[in-house]
């Protein structure tokens, strides 16, 4: 007999009590008899025959055969094969994994006569036990009381989530009801405050708009005295630079003479060649003749005299040139930088005079009326913005000592300007 181990949804047969009551074909009726008697929980016999399963006869059929004293001499001396093949009763034999409600759903499927027969499992290695008919219902018993109390549990665990349910609905509308109290109250405040930051709009723009006629004015000015002063530059700029030509044109014409003085220079030492070559022949002659060599050697110191004379001139024409040639150079790098200058000068005028052209163009499309456009669209404006907006039009009819050597106030108020036009030309960009 083996244990019953606790049933679950996933138990098999294996799980369920059963009994190990096996004999051979051979074996006498009265050996099964006594061992019914001595075991009352038997269910039935299996009866093999060298490991090969023969059939069952179930306690109910044998004490049924056996029931008169004629039918008790006739089987109890006679091996039990005799009552096997007079029964032949088919044995209901099912694997031991096979499930608890599919054994049982097996079980009813039979006739009626072999419904409360017992059933044969088959473990490994074609190991044969019985199990009950009554002890199969009771695991399946118990496997409706399991179901059940999961079903309760369940039931119990449901009507909580239910109870929890319903307690976040009342908190639920708890919630909104209160945030429906505080959307009237951010409503409300949201009206004052729009109020409020309208009118300081209102203000803040009727303050530009004095900044904007200060603004054009000043510009107007600017432009006036920077358009004579334009004027003034590039007159001496172009005076600079027929200078510079001028003194340019001075330096080739000195270099021109300082080749010609080369030139000269040149002539003379090689004159000098000459009279020195002519000396020495005039020595040799009054040597190799009969005159006086004193009055040779007299002739023959002057003119030597005079050489010195001659090559101390030319070396110092020489170095003359040579400064000459220098201070002509620096003269003439001199004209060519401020040729550079006066050219560097005239491209920055005319930069500037693009620049002005640009803002002469921006005060002639100057439109007074952009402010009142300005108010009238920040009516529409997402609310996040218009804190933004008010710190923009604040900085820009802030004081002008704040505002000096700085030009950010104008870029502001340039582009809130072209900003406006761009959602005066498309009033779809607006929704953007």
């Amino acid at each position: 007999m083996s244990s019953q181990s606790p049933i679950t949804f996933d138990s098999t047969l294996a799980s369920v009590l059963s009994y190990d009551f096996r004999v051979s074909s051979t074996t006498l009726g009265q050996s099964i008899a006594t061992k019914f008697a001595q075991n009352p929980d038997l269910p039935g016999v299996i009866i093999m025959d060298n490991r090969h399963f023969l059939g069952m006869i179930s306690r109910a059929k044998f004490r049924e055969q056996v029931n008169t004293a004629q039918r008790e001499n006739l089987y109890f001396n006679q091996p039990i094969q005799m009552l096997l093949d007079y029964l032949r009763i088919p044995a209901l034999l099912l694997d031991q994994n096979c499930k608890i409600s599919d054994a049982v759903n097996s079980v009813l499927n039979r006739s009626k006569e072999l419904i409360y027969e017992p059933i044969v499992v088959i473990f490994e290695n074609k190991f044969y036990r019985i199990i009950d008919i009554q002890t199969l219902l009771l695991a399946q018993n118990q496997l409706f009381n399991h179901a059940q109390n999961l079903i309760h549990q369940q039931q119990a665990q449901i009507q909580k989530y239910f109870q929890s349910v319903e307690y976040d609905k009342n908190q639920v509308r708890e919630c909104n009801k209160y945030y429906q109290t505080k959307q009237k109250e951010i409503k409300k405040n949201y009206d004052d405050f729009l109020k409020i930051k309208q009118q300081k709009i209102f203000e803040t723009a009727q303050k530009i708009t004095g900044v904007n006629q200060d603004f054009l004015q000043l510009s107007q000015l600017v432009i006036k005295e920077t358009n004579k002063s334009f004027h003034s530059i590039s007159s001496q700029t172009n005076s600079i630079r027929a200078n510079s030509n001028h003194i340019q044109q001075i330096s080739e014409l000195i270099y021109s003479d300082l080749e010609s003085i080369y030139s000269s220079c040149n002539v003379i030492a090689k004159i000098l060649q000459q009279i020195r070559h002519l000396a020495v022949q005039a020595s040799i002659i009054a040597y190799q003749s009969q005159a006086t060599p004193q009055s040779f050697s007299r002739v023959n110191a002057e003119i030597n005299k005079m050489l010195n004379q001659i090559l101390n001139v030319n070396h110092q024409m020489n170095k003359n040139a040579n400064h000459f040639r220098f201070h002509a150079q620096k003269l003439q790098d001199i004209a060519e930088n401020e040729t550079h200058i006066a050219r560097s000068i005239l491209l920055k005028l005319e930069r500037a005079e693009l620049v002005i052209k640009e803002l002469e163009k921006l005060i002639d499309s100057y439109d007074p009326n952009l402010i009142i456009l300005i108010v009238e669209q920040a009516k529409t404006m997402r609310p996040e913005l218009i804190p933004n907006l008010i710190s923009n039009l604040e900085n820009l009819v802030s004081s002008p000592e704040e505002n000096s050597g700085s030009s950010s106030n104008h870029e502001h108020l340039i582009g809130l300007i072209e900003h406006t036009l761009r959602q005066k030309n498309n009033p779809s960009a607006s929704d953007s």
